[in-house]
């Protein structure tokens, strides 16, 4: 018994292992692009590990000299944190409402939210150019935050529905009769409950709001005031793709995500109600 419960627990580790090497590995090639000469990223037979005397860091030096990536950054991380911030305090108050008050009104708002999601991004931007353009927005970074809340709103409200769902109504009514008002209960019982259901939609609204692309390209006809995915692509010219400058400003645009999973990686595996309802 004890050798069956050995050979499973090794076989789950090397299936597991084998698994997230398999989902790393584009990281990993995309960073060895990044420092290798374009001479061996081309060869036939590119190595898997390279020697160290190929792996140089120019890539990095060029990006940051001749491309304003700082700004791109800079630009990425401003409409990434509003429009994260936006989204999470309105599909959480959506959420919330979804989930406590199932009129058949509010069940048709939240299917016509979950439609508006299934549009595609190519759909909306000429509305949305349109309405910014009267309104003089271009090249603002609020039109595109509220490009991206549009974005956003809509499954991170179901999401958000979902973890509301989980929690026992019992403990808002106990938080009421002791004298809470509904905004009150909401705040200081359920909100904390739902950690991990915050943590999980604000990893999807940043994701989403630092990878967007096809709106950023579009309101943002200015250089100066590109996105780092916008930023990005100009790496790649019309008859040859500069592959080391290219994967260079990739793994930079990728580290804050990295980053910003890590730091909320324990409110993701933590029980989102445990020690909420006593015995």
């Amino acid at each position: 018994m004890v050798r069956r419960f050995i050979s499973s627990g090794w076989s789950t580790t090397v299936v597991v292992t084998l698994f997230a090497l398999v989902l790393l590995f584009p990281l990993y090639w995309m960073f060895m692009t990044s420092v290798l000469p374009s001479d061996v990223v081309l060869s036939r037979t590119p190595p898997l590990i390279p020697p160290l005397s190929k792996i140089n860091f120019d890539a990095y030096v060029v990006v940051t000299a001749r491309k304003p990536i700082f700004q791109w950054f800079a630009n990425s991380a401003v409409v990434t944190a509003s429009a994260t911030v936006v989204s999470m305090f309105v599909s959480t108050l959506a959420g919330y409402s979804l989930s406590r008050f199932r009129t058949r009104g509010g069940l048709a708002m939240g299917y016509t939210l979950l439609l508006n999601r299934m549009l595609p991004g190519s759909l909306l931007v000429i509305p949305l150019y349109f309405m910014f353009a009267q309104a003089r927005l271009i090249n603002n970074p609020i039109s595109l935050v509220i490009a991206n809340v549009t974005h956003i709103v809509p499954f991170a409200t179901w999401m958000m529905k979902g973890f509301f769902d989980s929690i026992p109504g019992e403990l808002e009514e106990s938080a009421m009769v002791d004298g809470c008002t509904r905004l009150q209960a909401m705040r200081k019982v359920i909100l904390p409950l739902t950690l991990p259901g915050l943590a999980a939609t604000g990893i999807y609204s940043a994701i989403l709001a630092w990878s967007e692309f096809l709106f950023a390209r579009t309101l943002m006809t200015d250089p100066a005031r590109w996105t780092m995915t916008v930023g990005t692509v100009s790496f790649i010219g019309e008859h040859t793709v500069n592959w080391s400058s290219l994967m260079a400003s990739g793994v930079i645009s990728v580290a804050p995500l990295l980053l910003v999973f890590l730091f909320l990686e324990p409110y993701l595996v933590s029980g989102m109600t445990s020690g909420s309802v006593k015995g």
